[in-house]
């Protein structure tokens, strides 16, 4: 006689075994599992095609890098500057910017180079040695080529202040300047009362003096 307990006890296993696999079924078959697929899907997508556009844009960008270095190479100064200005907007690096501040030098932008280098310092914590230490070298080169210029200012100087290029300037210290013309005047109550047009030229210190004359006095009446 066949015992009935195993095979009724099978087919209620078999039964719990076909439930199960029917819910994982109707879960993986449900809209909200689909929609979830789905955006996991797309986020794949999305960062597929992130990468290869990044991957495009950094091949862009390398070549525009390429050009600068050939405009540099053909003295085109103005030419590659525009070219690396244009690069450091989307992905400035230390090596990009070093690249600026070679250019504005070679226009004769000393000050503005110095500024530029020392951006280019700060900026190189992941540089290689060797970007840092041109960049070191051509700091220090400025250092020695920049420019002085000693403004003094002699006679009535009660009152007044002195400008260069436009900017308030300490009288009797040295102020680092750019090569090539120069104006500086002197004001009183915002009135020029003298002032001197000269150039200066790498590596030397210019002395200005700014004659200031006395503000004649009124003849009194008879």
């Amino acid at each position: 006689m066949i015992n009935a307990a195993p095979t009724s006890a099978l087919r209620r296993r078999s039964r719990r075994r076909a439930a199960a696999l029917g819910l994982v079924c109707w879960a993986l078959l449900s809209p909200s599992w689909l929609r979830a697929q789905d955006n996991v899907a797309t986020r794949a997508r999305g960062d597929v095609a992130a990468r290869a556009h990044d991957d495009v844009a950094t091949r862009a960008l390398r070549l525009q890098f390429a050009r600068g270095l050939t405009l540099e190479i053909a003295g085109r100064w103005a030419d590659a500057l525009d070219r690396f200005e244009a690069i450091a907007r989307r992905r400035p690096t230390a090596n990009v910017t070093f690249h600026i501040g070679l250019c504005h030098e070679r226009l004769g932008r000393l000050r503005k180079a110095e500024r530029t280098y020392q951006d280019a310092r700060a900026a190189a914590r992941t540089a290689t040695p060797a970007v840092l230490a041109e960049i070191d070298a051509r700091l220090q080169d400025l250092e020695g080529r920049m420019p002085k210029i000693v403004l003094n200012v002699a006679g009535a100087t009660e009152g007044v202040t002195v400008l260069l290029d436009g900017e308030e300037a300490q009288p009797s210290r040295a102020i680092r300047v750019d090569p090539g013309p120069h104006v500086a005047v002197a004001l009183r109550h915002g009135i020029p009362v003298a002032a001197s047009a000269f150039s200066s030229h790498e590596r030397r210190t210019r002395f200005v003096t700014l004659t200031v004359h006395p503000v004649p006095s009124r003849a009194s009446d008879p």
